[in-house]
Formats: C-alpha cells, sequence, structure tokens
C-alpha cells in the first residue's frame, strides 16, 4: 500500500531545491526503468503495477525496492499527463571532471540552455556522437528536472554532466592549450573550418546566445550558412538542431577540416 509520505516525498522530487537537498530524482516510463536497472544505476524504489514488475528479469526485481502500486496510485505519483506502468527514484550521478579526458577528447558546454526540451536533446546529441562530458552552466536547466530526463531519452545515463561555471571552466581549457569553438553569427563556415578531433563546442542561449565572455574565450567561432538567404524559416535554427550538426560535422571529418589535421592556432 502506497504511503501519503511516499506521494509526498516522490513529487517533491519536481523541486530542483528537494532534488539537489536529497540528491535524487524521477525516472517515468517503461524503456527508461528499464535501462536504469539494466545498466545497475543506484535505483532507490520502483513504483509499478504488478504486471509491469512481474514482466521484469529476476536480476532486475532483486536490485531494487520494488513496490507495487495501483494505476490510481501511479497516477497520484506522476508528473506526467499520462502516466506510465512503472516510476522509479534514482540517486543523482555526480561526475568529476578527469582533465586528462578532457584534453583528449571532444566536449559539449552549454551556456544558460533554459529550454529543458533543448537540453533533453542536447544530450541525446552527445549521447549520440560518442561526447562524454557535458558542463552546464548553474543558469540554466537542470538535467535532473522531469523534463529534460524525459526529452533526453535515457541519454542522461550515458553521459557525464558537470554542473560548472562556464566560463572558468573554458578559461582552464585554454589554459592547457585546448580549442574551443563557438557556435554563432559571424563566424566561419562550419563546413570550411579547420576542425580538430578534440576540443569543446561551445553553444549558447536560446534568445541570447553566448555572452560576451565566453565569445572572448573561443578559439574559433563557428556558423551553420543558411541554404536560402532571405525568405521564410531563415531566421535561426533551434540550438539543439544547431549543435547535432555542429557535432555530426566534427565526427563526420573526424577533426580534419581542410586535410592537414591541424586546428587553430591556441594561443
Amino acid at each position: 500500500m502506497l504511503t501519503k509520505a511516499q506521494i509526498q516525498d516522490v513529487a517533491a522530487l519536481e523541486d530542483k531545491r528537494a532534488r539537489d537537498r536529497h540528491g535524487l530524482y524521477v525516472v517515468e516510463g517503461d524503456k527508461l526503468v528499464r535501462e536504469a536497472l539494466a545498466l545497475a544505476l543506484p535505483v532507490e524504489t520502483v513504483f509499478a503495477d504488478k504486471e509491469w514488475i512481474a514482466s521484469l528479469p529476476e536480476a532486475a526485481r532483486a536490485s531494487a525496492q520494488i513496490v507495487a502500486v495501483s494505476p490510481a496510485e501511479l497516477r497520484r505519483l506522476s508528473a506526467q499527463a499520462t502516466p506510465n506502468q512503472a516510476l522509479a527514484v534514482l540517486k543523482k550521478s555526480y561526475h568529476v571532471l578527469d582533465w586528462a579526458a578532457i584534453e583528449r577528447s571532444l566536449v559539449l558546454a552549454l551556456e544558460a540552455i533554459q529550454d529543458p526540451g533543448n537540453l533533453g536533446s542536447l544530450l541525446r546529441v552527445a549521447a549520440w556522437f560518442g561526447i562524454d562530458d557535458v558542463v552546464l552552466s548553474s543558469q540554466g536547466a537542470d538535467p535532473f528536472s522531469p523534463k529534460v530526463v524525459q526529452a533526453s531519452m535515457g541519454a542522461l545515463f550515458h553521459v557525464r554532466t558537470h554542473a560548472l561555471e562556464v566560463l572558468d571552466f573554458l578559461r582552464e581549457v585554454r589554459r592547457r592549450g585546448v580549442a574551443v569553438y563557438a557556435a554563432a553569427l559571424g563566424g566561419e563556415s562550419v563546413y570550411g573550418a579547420r576542425l580538430e578531433p578534440r576540443g569543446v563546442i561551445l553553444l549558447g542561449n536560446e534568445s541570447g546566445g553566448l555572452s560576451a565572455g565566453a565569445l572572448e574565450l573561443a578559439s574559433m567561432r563557428l556558423v551553420i550558412p543558411p541554404w536560402r538567404t532571405s525568405g521564410p524559416g531563415r531566421d535561426s535554427l533551434n540550438v539543439a538542431m544547431a549543435g547535432a550538426i555542429v557535432c555530426s560535422e566534427f565526427r563526420r571529418r573526424g577533426g580534419r577540416g581542410d586535410g592537414t589535421g591541424q586546428g587553430p592556432r591556441v594561443p
């Protein structure tokens, strides 16, 4: 029997302050809960209907506390308009920044991405293109919010997110000789730029773009040139779409822009 305290505890996790205080977050849906269990993530409790619980492998049923609930009780727990068969409470994963890995890898840095759907989509982009580390500014959406978790479609489980002051992070990567590629107007075409297989891809806020401080720390500015120069649809690209295109171009060319394999000179 689901208790009132359990309902209140799960409902409280819709608020970022509660998630931060308890170090917990909520995952909803058959696919995401099964994936969390299969990956042996730190699952605290699973709330699910009896039929769904019976369909779990025995090892999964033994890996976490599982509470059988009715459809009506699931609706009380869920933040979604149409609840699924299962909901899980997980411990938040905190990752220490590995500077040795940062120096030899492609990294995604996001400055003040505020829309949960965009952040979730960008986590999917990172996972798809094998980008293991995503740096997030404190001014942006919380990667553990229910909307971001749903929009990430499980990608949150496969990337390391780091909540940092982005400008401090950029200063340090530049000090270490790592290139910072800022997606910004007035930049060089991403299709002709000389790109390295390592570096930081920097994306900015949906409406305001990158801050002046972030742009000052960029080694190179990149732009996705439009195919049409006027008319409807010419205004701008969604930040998640832009991020996918830029990441795809880096991976497509393996970091080589003009065949030399040399990226921008980093002072």
